[in-house]
């Protein structure tokens, strides 16, 4: 959801910037991320978007059951 992607970023000290550097999307890409559902600029972050995220900054992703995992 947008609320854990904004608190996976935090954890990770990151601002909006520096997450959205780390997998070559602009700024706006990011935010839009972490816009509630149902607000005007939502967006779905696309999976591989995810998996290059959690790579580069070294967090353990698995999808179980259709849903994803992220381990700090």
């Amino acid at each position: 959801t947008p609320a854990q992607l904004k608190q996976l970023r935090k954890k990770l000290a990151l601002s909006q910037q520096e997450a959205a550097d780390v997998v070559l999307s602009p700024k706006r890409s990011w935010q839009n991320w972490e816009t509630e559902a149902g607000k005007t600029n939502h967006r779905t972050m696309p999976e591989p978007i995810l998996e290059l995220f959690c790579k580069k900054t070294n967090l353990i992703y698995k999808i179980i059951d259709k849903k994803v995992l992220i381990e700090l």
